[in-house]
């Protein structure tokens, strides 16, 4: 694998949570928890663009190409993040058909439910943030 295809997987997950920021702004209601969602994510994008930056840096003979490659796969941080911001983007998108038309898009999370989804992405960010460190150090 190489560093592109890191980049690859940052580009996407910061395109998923645009289009998360975008459906939490859209929705209406329990102003507080979707402020507060909506801050977490904004800073994960912070950390994904740095991600990204590095990622661009990164030659593949270099121990930054190592490192980058340790942040993608199926149990890393960059793939947890993009599986909450997947499942949230999926609860939060307008429905489909005649549904769309008769509902207004409400606020679907109990507090919760935002509770866990932010510890989550805070638990992420964390890890994405000591890879970081580490590729500073």
């Amino acid at each position: 694998m190489d560093p592109l295809s890191t980049g690859t997987g940052i580009i996407a997950i910061l395109q998923l949570s645009t289009e998360v920021v975008k459906y939490i702004i859209g929705v209406a209601g329990s102003t507080k928890d979707r402020r507060r969602l909506r801050s977490e994510i904004i800073a994960c994008e912070a950390i994904l663009m740095r991600l990204q930056d590095l990622s661009d840096d990164a030659r593949e003979e270099s121990k930054s190409w190592e490192n980058m490659k340790a942040i993608e796969g199926k149990d890393s941080p960059l793939y947890r993040l993009g599986l909450i911001l997947d499942a949230t983007k999926t609860k939060l998108e307008p429905k489909q058909g005649l549904s769309k038309a008769l509902a207004p898009l409400k606020w679907p999370f109990e507090e919760k439910e935002v509770e866990k989804l932010i510890a989550a992405v805070q638990r992420e960010k964390a890890l994405l943030q000591l890879a970081i460190t580490n590729e500073c150090r």
